[in-house]
């Protein structure tokens, strides 16, 4: 059996030919791969059952070797994932540093859209710590790497990938203690044939928040994780949009936004209370009540992010006052009364607030 260090875990691979044992070695060897002695067989009801029994395991099936690749990848991705979520900020990034300085650059896109094209291409002149998942310490900033192979298609350019690994592909070193230095978001120009000027545009926090909480994990599950991100953000000057149109014309862009530290900013939101996250106190019959929310923010121009399992919404104007209102169960009456007290509503205001109301609960943040 041989076992893979993937992030802040592990992944145990068995069954492999002997050739296939070489090449996980090859591919894999900024993961630390080692021998290692399966455990005994344990009895399903014991309750004292030792940490090593809860590391993945994956064995050889009669699939495609190329295919049960691709699959250890999928499942060692996971293992990461898991062995931060909770404690650390995780996003669907590829992550590349200075040498010299250790400041990193996390990458953030969809699948199939640059990622992995970035990295290979930026990746021969930077530090490689990651094409697929950023794990960051956000107390420390630092980045524990998960140096995988980059899953490339073939010239077939169907799947499954192929696994190249960062010293066949000549990618930077892999470094222990690099320290996140941005965020940015990837967003190539396909479209059109003018030229396109690599560089960096600043985004505002909503639209930031906006475009990472998509490509973060179990950001719900890490305590105050959407005031955590925010922090995160606002510490490094805010996140950036990297346009392009070819991977190569980042490489200046990038070695600047790390060479020059953007400095911190002070945030232009406010996070909600314990009290605000928590579902309404009761109300009368017939009255709308929030459901509980795992996070959220209320910024300085009146737009409320709220953060519900994975799921991010923006509310402004009415939503957002119909929200923050909620503090107790009201019906739509009693919450027109509300708004009348703080400025001129209209005569079919109770129908308008009812509107609202249901989208609202459509959306899973109130119940009837």
């Amino acid at each position: 059996m041989l076992r893979l260090h993937v992030g802040l875990g592990h992944i145990d691979v068995d069954g492999l030919a002997p050739q296939e044992e070489t090449e996980i070695r090859r591919h894999w060897s900024r993961c630390d791969v080692r021998d290692h002695e399966p455990p005994a067989a344990a009895d399903e009801d014991d309750e004292h059952r030792c940490a090593a029994d809860q590391v993945p395991r994956l064995t050889r099936t009669s699939a495609d070797w190329t295919a049960f690749h691709e699959q250890i990848v999928y499942d060692a991705t996971k293992a990461a994932i898991a062995s931060g979520r909770g404690t650390h900020i995780m996003l669907h990034a590829a992550a590349l540093a200075l040498p010299k300085t250790k400041q990193a650059l996390a990458l953030t896109a969809a699948s199939g859209t640059g990622k992995s094209t970035a990295t290979r291409r930026l990746g021969r002149h930077l530090a490689y710590l990651t094409d697929e998942t950023t794990i960051v310490d956000p107390q420390t900033r630092r980045i524990t790497p998960y140096a995988k192979p980059l899953s490339l298609y073939g010239s077939s350019g169907v799947r499954p990938k192929h696994q190249h690994g960062p010293d066949e592909l000549g990618l930077g070193p892999t470094l222990e203690d690099a320290e996140l230095a941005r965020i940015a978001v990837l967003d190539r120009v396909r479209e059109g044939d003018e030229e396109v000027l690599a560089h960096a545009e600043p985004m505002d926090i909503v639209t930031a928040v906006t475009a990472l909480t998509p490509q973060s994990s179990s950001l719900g599950r890490l305590p105050r994780g959407l005031v955590t991100l925010c922090t995160l953000l606002d510490s490094q000057g805010g996140a950036v949009r990297l346009v392009y149109r070819e991977a190569e014309d980042l490489l200046p862009v990038v070695q600047d936004l790390l060479s020059s530290p953007a400095a911190p900013i002070d945030p232009a939101w406010d996070a909600l209370t314990e009290e605000e996250l928590t579902a309404s106190l009761p109300g009368a019959v017939g009255a709308r009540a929030r459901t509980e929310v795992d996070d959220g923010v209320l910024t300085d121009d009146g737009r409320l992010l709220l953060l519900h399992g994975t799921e991010l919404t923006v509310l402004s104007g009415l939503g957002a006052a119909l929200w923050l209102h909620l503090d107790v169960a009201r019906t739509p009456a009693e919450l027109v009364e509300r708004l009348a007290e703080e400025t001129d509503v209209p005569d079919d205001a109770e129908q308008i607030v009812v509107q609202g109301l249901d989208d609202l609960t459509e959306r899973g943040l109130l119940r009837r």
